[in-house]
């Protein structure tokens, strides 16, 4: 706390002494105007910065793999299974053990060639 103050009452005599040289040459108004400027320049570039940052932690987050655990993902499918019909349940339970033997590359190549098969079946 005591740094945060003492940096603020630098601030100050530095915004003083940089205003007393230039009202020297530029006038008061030119020296007010160029140290408000700066001022305004330094808030941008700090909210800038803050803002690339924040957009950074979102991404971060978004892109880290979510902290479900296989129990719990397993006793949700389990309970949706229960409320289905018979033929749902064995469907579900198909697509958990076929979800579990292929890897998640073959997952993919899977849903993509039938979705390409549906899609191909829905043009006609």
């Amino acid at each position: 706390m005591l740094v945060a103050m003492l940096a603020i009452i630098s601030v100050g005599f530095g915004t003083f002494a940089t205003y007393a040289y230039l009202s020297a040459s530029q006038g008061r108004v030119g020296a007010a105007s160029i140290i408000c400027l700066a001022y305004a320049a330094l808030a941008l570039t700090v909210a800038v910065i803050e803002g690339m940052r924040r957009r950074n932690s979102r991404l971060r987050r978004a892109l880290t793999p979510a902290s479900t655990s296989v129990e719990n993902v397993d006793s949700l499918l389990q309970s949706t299974a229960a409320m289905g019909a018979p033929q749902d349940q064995q469907a579900l339970l198909a697509a958990m053990q076929l979800g579990r033997a292929l890897s998640p590359a073959q997952l993919v190549v899977l849903a993509l060639i039938v979705g390409f098969i549906i899609g191909r079946k829905r043009g006609k």
